[in-house]
């Protein structure tokens, strides 16, 4: 070996060019596996991922590689004296400054961290009706930072995923077959509240049925100076349609007391 390359060999920088490339490669590697595992899992379950799932998977192994390459970096670094003495001055003032960026930049930090969340632990997946805050849509898209909904109406809603975590979720897709719906019924003082307690009844199980174990419930919510008020508790089995649900079923209730004499109920409905 000549005195040139005796010397490249053994100078600090040399090593460190080594261990940088030995993590790329490794990180390389580790994310070639990564990938065939998750293909050959795929393959063993018979399924195709759907985009949730390629979401986790990527991010898994991105995670996965950059850290292996922060790793082989910082081992490349303590070879170089020079560099070393200068790493070790910037981490001394990196503490404030991490301090003092995770101050300004603490929503999108929040959301990064809350779409960690959501890909691991999926309280929402795509295709999902939910509602938050107020706002009822089927996710659409789920990225790092915000989750997209649409909402019945046609609008999307984008919100950032730190409401997943701040905020109650209702997912009216996850381990269930649909969603309740409420139909209120004013009435003037002196209808005849059991009987039409019971068309309400009977009109909710023929249009809106309730699952299995269940039926459709009516109560008596309010009863004041002026009137009362009654509400049905129905079912949807689609929570998309559930607004065309609660119309129907005013629409038939109307029909059905309307045909048995019942006059001067006055309906009033609301869903959630």
């Amino acid at each position: 070996m000549t005195p040139v390359a005796t010397a490249i060999h053994e100078s600090d920088w040399f090593k460190a060019l080594i261990y940088v490339v030995i993590a790329v490669v490794v990180a390389r590697v580790v994310d070639y596996a990564l990938a065939r595992r998750d293909r050959a899992m795929l393959k063993l379950l018979g399924k195709t991922p759907d985009r949730a799932d390629r979401t986790r998977y990527v991010m898994i192994r991105r995670l996965v590689f950059f850290g292996i390459v922060f790793v082989g970096a910082g081992i490349a670094l303590v070879q170089i004296p020079q560099v070393d003495t200068l790493a070790r001055a910037m981490l001394a003032s990196a503490a404030i400054v991490a301090g003092v960026i995770g101050i300004a930049a603490r929503a999108p930090i929040a959301n990064l961290v809350s779409g960690v969340m959501i890909a691991f632990s999926q309280p929402v997946r795509l295709n999902d009706f939910i509602s938050v805050d107020g706002e009822f849509g089927t996710v659409e898209k789920i990225s790092l930072l915000y989750t997209h909904i649409r909402s019945p109406d046609g609008r999307r809603v984008v919100l950032p995923n730190e409401a997943f975590a701040m905020k109650a979720v209702h997912n009216y897709s996850m381990d269930s077959s649909g969603c309740a719906i409420t139909v209120d019924l004013a009435l003037p003082l002196g209808a005849d509240v059991e009987r039409i307690m019971q068309t309400m009844r009977e009109v909710g199980e023929t249009l809106a049925p309730a699952p299995a174990g269940t039926k459709a419930g009516v109560e008596l919510a309010d009863v004041s100076g002026v009137g009362t008020l009654l509400r049905l508790h129905v079912w949807a089995a689609d929570p998309l349609h559930r607004r065309e649900i609660a119309s129907d079923v005013r629409l038939a209730l109307l029909r059905r007391l309307t045909a048995d004499g019942l006059v001067g109920a006055e309906e009033d409905g609301a869903d959630p």
